[in-house]
This record gives C-alpha cells, sequence and structure tokens, in this order.
C-alpha cells in the first residue's frame, strides 16, 4: 500500500484557513481545499480526518492568532488605548481584501447556527476567549486607577464585544474604511466620558 505523500502540515494548514476564511465552510469543496493544500485527499484525512476536522483547526488556528494579538496589546495601561490597538492590529492593517472578510469566528457563528450547531458552538467559545481576555484588561485597568467607570468589567467586555463583532460585520457589508475607524473613535470618546469625574 502505498504511503501518502509528505507535505508541509502548517502551510497546508495555513492555506485552509484562508480558504475557509474567504469562502466560509459550507462553501468550500473539498477538492478546493485539496487543491489549495496541494495535497492528495488520503494525506487530508490522514492528517486532519476530513473537512470537518480540518475546519475545526483552520478555525483554532485563527482564533490563536487573535489571542496572540490580544496578548501583545493588553500591557498597554489604559483599556482604551489598548482597544484601539486592537483595532488596528486585527482589522486597520489588514489589506483591504482581508478587511472585507470580517472575522473568521463571527462569520462561522453566523454561516453554521443552523448548519452544524456544534461548529457553532466552537466559534462561540473562540469568541468567549476574546470576551474574557477586555473582561481581564478592564478589571486591571479598574484596579490599578488608569481607567475609572460605574460599569463592571464584564459589562464593559459585553459591550466591546458587540462592538467587535459589529465591526466585523460592517467590514464584510463593505462600509469604508474611514467610517469603521470613526466608529472606534467615536467608541472610545464614549468610554473616556463615561468615566467619573
Amino acid at each position: 500500500m502505498a504511503r501518502p505523500t509528505e507535505f508541509n502540515r502548517t502551510r497546508a494548514l495555513e492555506g485552509a484557513m484562508q480558504l475557509f476564511w474567504r469562502q466560509g465552510y459550507t462553501a468550500t469543496s473539498l477538492q478546493q481545499l485539496l487543491d489549495t493544500m496541494s495535497i492528495g485527499r488520503s494525506s487530508l484525512y490522514a492528517a486532519f480526518g476530513d473537512k470537518r476536522g480540518l475546519f475545526v483547526e483552520a478555525l483554532t488556528l485563527f482564533s490563536d492568532r487573535t489571542n496572540a494579538t490580544l496578548e501583545s496589546v493588553w500591557s498597554e495601561k489604559n483599556p482604551a488605548d489598548a482597544i484601539r490597538l486592537f483595532f488596528e492590529c486585527t482589522l486597520f492593517v489588514e489589506p483591504e481584501r482581508r478587511m472585507r472578510r470580517g472575522c473568521m469566528m463571527v462569520n462561522s457563528v453566523l454561516e453554521l447556527a443552523d448548519v452544524d450547531q456544534g461548529l457553532s458552538e466552537l466559534a462561540v467559545t473562540k469568541l468567549d476567549k476574546i470576551e474574557n481576555a477586555f473582561e481581564s484588561c478592564f478589571a486591571r485597568a479598574l484596579e490599578e486607577g488608569t481607567f475609572q467607570s460605574t460599569q463592571t468589567p464584564k459589562q464593559l467586555a459585553q459591550f466591546m464585544m458587540t462592538l467587535n463583532q459589529g465591526m466585523r460585520v460592517a467590514a464584510r457589508k463593505n462600509v469604508p474604511k474611514d467610517e469603521l475607524l470613526s466608529i472606534v473613535g467615536t467608541t472610545l470618546s464614549l468610554l473616556r466620558n463615561s468615566m467619573p469625574h
């Protein structure tokens, strides 16, 4: 029995992630994945199980990269600065074509809620990690006195996640970049104005 051709797993997974991010889970065919990853069917099955297993790994890769960005910006003492940097790093510094894709996690929740509940719930779990990071940022800033608010860290984090998800959907609707920047600016202004004087 012939062995599957060796391939660069990391590079193949990267290609699959980009394809799923661009097209979504349902619209991406197995053949498109094989062509993009430059591997045979047997290699895909041996390395990832099936299309669904490959998608789980691709979504996890996307989530891990987002969380790595979060870790890099949460060193900011003021959450308003951290939030600004978060959007700059995950949305505005991306090439226009990638910005228009939105967020793979948000896209997956919207696409798969009625298609594959398990995958949709996985995407929700990945988004929850971002919300938890927002909450930790606000909690630390409130404790250190670099930020003040009558809202709890949890409430502030939920507000920011609603904004985050809305921004990603707006990006997919081709809302102009300057309008998206304005939305972030308005949000940061609201946060600063909500601080007790």
